[in-house]
C-alpha cells in the first residue's frame, strides 16, 4: 500500500498497476463507441446467459420495526462486544506474554496492551454547523471538506472509562517509536483497537504499538472444475451512479450499456457470461426539494426520473438477473443500513422475479465467491477525517478494522441498533466494491493469513461512462466505456 496509511495495516495492497495482466477475455480495457455501434449491433438478439447459485445475504441489514427513540450507546457497546474477542486473539499473536488490562486496571510504568474503541477529538469536527447544513449551499461543502488537523488527539474507551493516547513522542525523547506506530491523522472515531504501552506522569498511555481485529478469516474461492477444456469465465457486471432523469447527463452512454448487457450491442457470446448486474447505489439523480404549497414542477421532474429509471432497468431485467441498491441520492431512508427501493417506486421493473430490490450495504454470493459491496458513504465519510485521499486504501483499512462503517453513527447516520452491529466484517469477502467514486481504481489485498480480497472503487457512469465486469475465477476486473462521440 502506497501513502500515508502504509504503516498501519499487516495486509499487502497490490493496484492495478502491479498486477500481472490476465489472459481471460474480454480484454483488460474494453470502449465502446457510439460512433461504431452500427457494427456491432448483434444480428441475432437471443442470448444464452450464464446461470449462476446465487445468495443474497443482506438478512443483517434488514430493519424491521424502524424505532428511533434508542441510544447510540448500545452500537458501540455491540461493536466492542463483538470485535474484542478478535482483537484478543490476534493480541495473543502478536505480542505473546503480554498482559491485556481493562483501562481502570493500568498501572503507571507497566508495560501492557489496552482493547478498547478509538475517539478522534478533532478541533474542526463540525458541530453548530449541521444545524446550517439545511441551507443546500453548505451541504456540498460539507461533504467535500476535510476536517483534520495537527491538534487532533485520540482517546481510547472500554466499557468503564476512557484514557488519553500519547500518540507522539514526549518532550524529551529522543526516539520517535510512538509517532511511527500510530498517528492520529490515520485514524477515526470507532474503530476498535488494541493499544501497547505504558501509562505515563499525567495519565497519558504512551503507545508503542497497535493490533487491528481483522483482516477476517476467508474462505478460499472454489476452484474450477478440472477438465481438458475448462470451461469459459462468467462475470458479474458492476455499475455505479446512473444517475437517471439527470437532466445534464448524456442518455446516450446508458442506452449503450442497456444494449450491451442485455445483448442488441457486441460480442453476444461474451456478454452471455455476464451473469448478473449489481446497480450501486444513486440511481435517480438529485432531486430538489419541494417546499408545501409551492410550484409542483420539480415533483412531476422527480416522478419523470422514477419513470425513466423503471424503463432502464426494465430493460436489463428482461435479459439478465438484477441486483439495485439504493444510494445517497435515492428516495431511500438516508441512514444506513439503507432499505431496498419500495416497489411501488420501479413498478415495471419489480414484476421481474429475478430482481433483487437489496439492501446497502449489500452482501451476496456468486457460485461461492463472495461478495461485500456499499454505495460510497462509508468511504466517503472516513476520508473526511484522515489526513490522504486514497480510496482503496481506506477500502482496505475497513477490512483491517473489522468493520465496513466505523464513522457510523458518529458522523455518518446510522440505525440505532441496540442488539447487533451490522457493519461488522466477520468473514472477509472475495470482492468488495464502493461505488460513486471519483475515478475507477482496482486494487487486490492480500492479508497476513492468506486472505485475498479484490477491491474496486467503482465510479459514477453519469461522468465516466464505465462499467465493470468481475471474473468469478480469478477475480480480475475488466473495465468497459460507453463513449458518444457521434457528434465530435
Amino acid at each position: 500500500m502506497t501513502g500515508s496509511t502504509a504503516r498501519l495495516f499487516h495486509a499487502r495492497v497490490a493496484r492495478d498497476a502491479d498486477l500481472a495482466p490476465t489472459s481471460s477475455a474480454p480484454p483488460q480495457q474494453q470502449q465502446l463507441d457510439a460512433a461504431d455501434d452500427l457494427d456491432l449491433v448483434s444480428k441475432d438478439h437471443e442470448v444464452e446467459r450464464a446461470t449462476c447459485e446465487y445468495k443474497c445475504l443482506d438478512d443483517l441489514y434488514l430493519v424491521g420495526d424502524r424505532v428511533y427513540n434508542k441510544q447510540y450507546a448500545h452500537l458501540y457497546f455491540q461493536r466492542l462486544q463483538n470485535l474484542g474477542p478478535f482483537i484478543r486473539g490476534k493480541v495473543k499473536k502478536k505480542w505473546p506474554g503480554l498482559p491485556v488490562r481493562k483501562i481502570l486496571e493500568v498501572e503507571p510504568g507497566v508495560e501492557c496492551a489496552v482493547i478498547g474503541t478509538v475517539y478522534k477529538d478533532m478541533k474542526l469536527k463540525p458541530s453548530v454547523l449541521d444545524e446550517y447544513a439545511k441551507d443546500k449551499s453548505l451541504q456540498p461543502h460539507l461533504a467535500t471538506t476535510k476536517f483534520v488537523s495537527p491538534d487532533d488527539t485520540l482517546l481510547l474507551e472500554d466499557e468503564g472509562a476512557r484514557m488519553a493516547l500519547q500518540c507522539r513522542p514526549g518532550p524529551g525523547r529522543q526516539d520517535a517509536s510512538a509517532a511511527a506506530a500510530v498517528d492520529p491523522i490515520d485514524f477515526v472515531s470507532g474503530v476498535c483497537v488494541a493499544v501497547r504501552g505504558v501509562e505515563e506522569e499525567g495519565g497519558h498511555f504512551q503507545v508503542t504499538d497497535v493490533c487491528f481485529p481483522g483482516p477476517a478469516s476467508q474462505r478460499p474461492v472454489p476452484a474450477p472444475p478440472s477438465s481438458p477444456s475448462p470451461p469459459p469465465p462468467k462475470y458479474v457486471a458492476l455499475v455505479s451512479g446512473l444517475r437517471l432523469g439527470d437532466a445534464s447527463a448524456d442518455p446516450l452512454p446508458l442506452q449503450l450499456l442497456a444494449d450491451y448487457v442485455t445483448g442488441s450491442l457486441g460480442d453476444a457470446e461474451t456478454v452471455g457470461r455476464i451473469a448478473r448486474m449489481v446497480v450501486v447505489g444513486n440511481v435517480l439523480g438529485e432531486v430538489a426539494e419541494v417546499p408545501v404549497g409551492e410550484d409542483k414542477r420539480e415533483a412531476r421532474e422527480s416522478a419523470k426520473s422514477l419513470r425513466e429509471a423503471d424503463i432502464f432497468l426494465t430493460q436489463v431485467a428482461s435479459s439478465m438477473p438484477l441486483d439495485v441498491m439504493p444510494g445517497p441520492s435515492d428516495p431511500c431512508n438516508v441512514s444506513l443500513p439503507q432499505q431496498p427501493f419500495h416497489r411501488c417506486l420501479l413498478p415495471s421493473t419489480t414484476c421481474y422475479a429475478n430482481v433483487g430490490r437489496v439492501t446497502n450495504p449489500h452482501g451476496f454470493e456468486m457460485d461461492g465467491v463472495s461478495f461485500m459491496g456499499t454505495s460510497g458513504q462509508n468511504i466517503d465519510d472516513v476520508l473526511r477525517f484522515v489526513g490522504h485521499e486514497d480510496r482503496v486504501g481506506a477500502m482496505a483499512a475497513t477490512l483491517e478494522w473489522g468493520h465496513t462503517a466505523p464513522t457510523a453513527p458518529d458522523t455518518l447516520p446510522a440505525f440505532p441498533f441496540v442488539d447487533r452491529d451490522p457493519f461488522l466484517v466477520t468473514e472477509c469477502p472475495h470482492v468488495y466494491f464502493v461505488g460513486n467514486q471519483p475515478k475507477l481504481e482496482v486494487a487486490l489485498m492480500e492479508g497476513p493469513e492468506g486472505q485475498r480480497t479484490r477491491l474496486i472503487s467503482l465510479p459514477r457512469f453519469a461522468e465516466t461512462q464505465t462499467a465493470v465486469l468481475v471474473n468469478l475465477q480469478d477475480l480480475s476486473c475488466h473495465p468497459i466505456t460507453f463513449a458518444s462521440s457521434v457528434g465530435n
